[in-house]
Parts: structure tokens; C-alpha cells; sequence
């Protein structure tokens, strides 16, 4: 206690301090402890990130999970188990590399079917982009305000190395050609070979204008009144899955009076006790473009090219780019529609949609279309 004294002054002073010292010390090493064991692996980033789009009610989160499971985390075990703030732009060049050089796995039930004939580049370009995705989200996600972040991962993203990896080019050009009306009318009368429901469902598509199949197909019976069907709209950047509301116009009634007369599933499009995968309808549109283009009626076609037609030839009546923009949910993201914009346009959208199905009758019983039936689609306001 002298040498204390001696060397400190007041020794009651000094012993305190001393204490508070260790104890900040002790409580620094606790804290270190745990920030170690809440500190996010990279499979833990991945599966988190998956888990906030599901969260949200995005559509391609089923579809980033398995891109997840089957290109990055399978084939890259090491990497997964390592703190995700250590994964460097070498690391996700080495799982792009890998990923552009293995080969489409096969189809159909144990992948025995031929591969499609095609490379990784375009499956590459879609891990990349929502690993980027991933890595911005574990950037941000434990300072979020909307959640209880006290017991989740802390990832603790400084830089993003996903976006050192420059971007795959010439990869998303996507379907832009579209049938002549020609070729939609050969469409329209071959899908009257279907059976009757399929018939119901592939025309509802496109006499509803294109819609995007993962929206309408999992409509449910709650989701349907006698003049509306609603959808809901979780595609892109949106925090929240909005509601895209379709009006049922007596020719559309007429379409889809076979899912109406005999309910046998959750929903409208059902062809047996499940509504119809996106994936087996767009197989009737696929055989389609098979069948009409093996005929020589038809280029060959999918229904990307089908939604591509819709708007183009809806844009050639006079349907201004607003009212498609309504009719197909395409992405508003201005303030104005964001924020203040609660208007339906259910009016606009029917008047649009009486004068699309005119038009597509006409294309079916190879008619000549008469220009003087078009007419202005927007309503004076003041």
C-alpha cells in the first residue's frame, strides 16, 4: 500500500480505477465472445438473405434459394464456413469459374433427359447478380429499424466483393421478338385443341394481356369475385408485395367459364387438385411454338414471346403506355405512384382489355380488324 500511495497518491483513488479497468476489460472479452458467435458465416448470408426475400413475398425466392443450394453452396463447402466479411472478390471469382465450367445437368426425373443445348453463362449471370444482391443485404441488415436484430447474425459487410467481379455481357437480352398477328391468330386456334381447361388458361393469359404466369396462376378462390380477380405483385425492387387488381369483362367471363363451372382445386387454374405450375403452362406455349412453327405457320416460340406480342400489338391499338403499364403491373417507382397514387384504374384497365379481346376475336376468326372500333382510353379529368 505505501509503494502505492508512493508511486499513485490517493490509494482508495487508484484501487477503484484499477477495478474499473478489469472490469471494462472483462466485459470487452464477453462482448468480443459473443459478437464471435453471432458473426455470419457466408452459407449463413446466403440463406438469410433467401429468408428476407420469402419474408417479403418475393416470386424468385424459391428460385435464389435453389441457385444457392445447387451452384454455390454444394460445390463450395469450405467456403461457406468461413465469417462472410472474409469472402474477397478472388473467392467469388473462383465460385463464378467453377460454375461457367460445369456442364447443364440433365432434365426430368433423375436428370436422364438431354441437356438443352446451351452453357452456364446464363445461370452464372444470375448467381452473380443475387450474390451481389446477398452481400449488399448483409451490408445493411444488422442496423435495420424494422426488426429485432438483438439475437440475429451480424455479417458486418464493408465492401462487397461480389461487385469486383465485373458482370457477365451479352447475357440478358431476353425475348424481344414478337408474333405478327398472323401468327397470334394460328396461336389462338391451336389452343382450342387443348383440353378444355388448358384451352381456359392459356387464353385467360393472353386475353387478360400477357400477365405474368407466377401472378395469375396462383390466384386462389379468395383471391376471385364475379367481376375481379386479385393478384399480387412481389417482382422487383418493391419492399412490400403490392395488389394488382384485374377486372373480368364478359368476354374474359366467357374464356375462363370452364375454371368457373367446376371448381376442383384452391383456385381457377387448376387442372387437377393443385392450380397449374407456370412451368407446365408455359409447355403448352413451347409445344405450341413447336407444332406451328414444324407446320410453317409460325416462327418458333415460347410465351416470353407471347407477353412480348400482347404489349406490342396492344400498343398498335392505341392503348397508351400507361394503361399497359396498369393492365401487365409493369414497375411504377416514382414518388407520385409510390406514395400517393391509390387509384385502381379498374375503369381504364376493362375498357382496354373490351378492346384487346375484340381485336383477338377478330385474329381467331381471321377477320379483318376495323380501326374505326378504336377508341380513346384515358377519361377527361379536371
Amino acid at each position: 500500500m505505501a509503494l502505492v500511495a508512493s508511486e499513485h497518491g490517493d490509494v482508495k483513488v487508484h484501487l477503484a480505477a484499477r477495478a474499473a479497468a478489469e472490469k471494462t476489460q472483462r466485459q470487452a472479452v464477453v462482448l468480443a465472445q459473443q459478437l464471435a458467435t453471432r458473426q455470419g458465416s457466408f452459407e449463413e448470408l446466403l440463406n438469410a438473405y433467401v429468408k428476407d426475400l420469402t419474408a417479403r413475398g418475393k416470386i424468385k425466392a424459391k428460385e435464389v434459394e435453389r441457385l444457392f443450394q445447387t451452384h454455390v453452396i454444394e460445390h463450395h463447402p469450405d467456403l461457406m464456413i468461413r465469417p462472410a466479411k472474409s469472402i474477397t472478390g478472388e473467392d467469388i471469382h473462383l465460385v463464378m469459374s467453377a460454375l461457367l465450367a460445369r456442364k447443364p445437368k440433365g432434365r426430368g426425373i433423375g436428370n436422364k433427359a438431354k441437356t438443352a443445348n446451351t452453357d452456364m453463362r446464363s445461370t452464372a449471370a444470375s448467381v452473380h447478380r443475387y450474390l451481389k444482391a446477398a452481400f449488399s443485404y448483409g451490408g445493411k441488415a444488422h442496423l435495420s429499424l424494422d426488426r429485432d436484430v438483438s439475437e440475429s447474425k451480424i455479417f458486418d459487410i464493408g465492401v462487397n466483393p461480389a461487385t469486383k467481379v465485373p458482370t457477365l455481357a451479352n447475357t440478358r437480352g431476353g425475348q424481344t421478338e414478337s408474333l405478327t398477328p398472323e401468327e397470334l391468330g394460328e396461336l389462338l386456334r391451336y389452343l382450342d385443341t387443348l383440353p378444355p381447361r388448358e384451352t381456359a388458361i392459356c387464353k385467360g393469359l393472353i386475353y387478360l394481356g400477357g400477365q405474368r404466369m407466377e401472378q395469375l396462376l396462383r390466384v386462389t378462390w379468395e383471391d376471385t369475385s364475379d367481376d375481379l380477380l386479385h393478384l399480387t405483385d412481389g417482382k422487383g425492387q418493391k419492399t412490400q408485395a403490392w395488389d394488382h387488381l384485374l377486372p373480368l369483362t364478359d368476354r374474359i367471363k366467357e374464356i375462363l367459364k370452364p375454371l368457373f363451372e367446376s371448381k376442383i382445386g384452391p383456385g381457377p387454374f387448376c387442372i387437377g387438385r393443385r392450380c397449374i405450375r407456370p412451368d407446365t403452362a408455359g409447355k403448352r406455349f413451347s409445344d405450341a411454338g413447336k407444332a406451328l412453327s414444324g407446320a410453317g405457320k409460325t416462327r418458333y416460340f415460347s410465351y416470353a414471346n407471347v407477353r412480348v406480342s400482347a404489349e406490342t400489338l396492344m400498343a398498335s391499338l392505341g392503348i397508351t403506355k400507361e394503361i399497359r403499364s396498369w393492365i401487365l403491373s409493369h414497375g411504377r417507382n416514382d414518388v407520385q405512384s409510390v406514395h400517393y397514387d391509390r387509384y385502381s384504374y379498374l375503369t381504364e384497365k376493362q375498357v382496354a382489355l373490351d378492346l384487346w379481346a375484340q381485336y383477338l376475336d377478330c385474329l381467331h376468326s381471321k377477320k379483318i380488324w376495323d380501326k374505326s372500333k378504336v377508341i380513346l382510353l384515358t377519361k377527361k379529368r379536371i
